[in-house]
């Protein structure tokens, strides 16, 4: 063969290689695309199977809705039966001055159980802010040791 003086054949070789590359980096990109078209179907299929779950839930809780509400009125009702047979037996035994001093009872431990729950809650509210201060000055730290000494 004789001596290329112009480097064509060099250069063709050249450009083989470079179109062969560029082959293989477009299957790369092709390959990759399909890859997240894939995760976008998939991402897309899970969202709407959460959505029908969530659908019939909604209906579940709509149709025992009614359901709750009748067992809640029933509860209530027995209790309020419950109440006025025991005040018509109490004041039969005791009298209704008795009544009075025992309505007053139950009077004082429902104070004194929103009382509790007024403080438990304040007590929660505080825990809750030491808390965030704690964060807080964990998260100053971490950034002081990361970013901070350089």
């Amino acid at each position: 063969m004789p001596p290329d003086p112009f480097g064509i054949t060099q250069g063709a070789k050249t450009l083989s290689g470079s179109l062969d590359s560029s082959r293989e980096g477009a299957k790369q990109i092709t390959k990759s695309i399909e890859g997240i078209q894939q995760d976008s179907l998939d991402v897309a299929q899970h969202r709407a199977k959460e959505r029908q779950r969530a659908i019939r839930e909604a209906q579940f809780k709509k149709e025992h809705a009614l359901i709750k509400a009748l067992d809640e009125w029933n509860h209530k009702k027995q209790i309020s039966d419950q109440e006025a047979k025991l005040k018509i037996d109490f004041v039969k035994k005791y009298g209704a001055k008795e009544w009075d001093a025992l309505l007053k009872i139950k009077l004082e431990i429902e104070n004194l159980e929103r009382k509790n729950n007024e403080e438990f809650q304040h007590d929660l509210k505080a825990v809750r802010r030491v808390q965030f201060y704690c964060f807080a000055v964990a998260a100053l730290i971490a950034w002081y040791l990361t970013w901070g000494i350089k």
